[in-house]
């Protein structure tokens, strides 16, 4: 049964996870002569805080491959309907995973501006995306699991 409502929640939970590939920023420091910027592919450094100078590529993130891994267990869990039981299973991973994947992110964050050389955090496009996405996967896991209990109580009539 694809055109039940979870479909549609983690339908927008793989567009928005998959917009993330385009490469926008999750978050960016200032610094006093720089500007560095965080996405999923790694942190770049701007030799202005305009942002419209060189960049030049700091570090390189492995953060593309979960990301894909991600949004494939949305796919299988949207995939897995025939099975109540096991779709219930994946959104509920699902859901902890995104929530960790949050958690950990804002750490991430928090942690770059302790750094003793960075003024100003400036969350980017990516982490709203992300945030955005939480509650759509919540939402997916509270349907499939209503799904499962009105299945259960029309068994008990029968």
């Amino acid at each position: 049964m694809i055109q039940r409502i979870q479909s549609i929640y983690l339908a927008i939970v793989m567009v928005l996870l998959s917009s993330l590939m385009s490469g926008v920023e999750l978050f960016g420091f200032s610094v006093q002569d720089h500007y560095r910027s965080y996405s999923i592919y790694g942190m770049q450094r701007f030799a202005s805080a305009s942002k419209l100078s060189k960049a030049e590529m700091i570090s390189h993130s492995y953060l593309v491959y979960l990301l894909i891994l991600f949004v494939l267990l949305c796919f299988y869990t949207l995939m897995s309907y025939r099975n109540l039981n096991k779709q219930l299973r994946w959104a509920r991973l699902l859901f902890y995973i995104y929530l960790s994947a949050l958690i950990s992110l804002l750490a991430l964050a928090s942690l770059g501006f302790l750094q003793k050389e960075a003024d100003q955090v400036h969350l980017g496009l990516g982490y709203y995306l992300l945030v955005i996405g939480f509650p759509f996967c919540y939402f997916a896991f509270k349907s499939i699991r209503k799904d499962k209990e009105l299945l259960a109580s029309l068994d008990r009539l029968r």
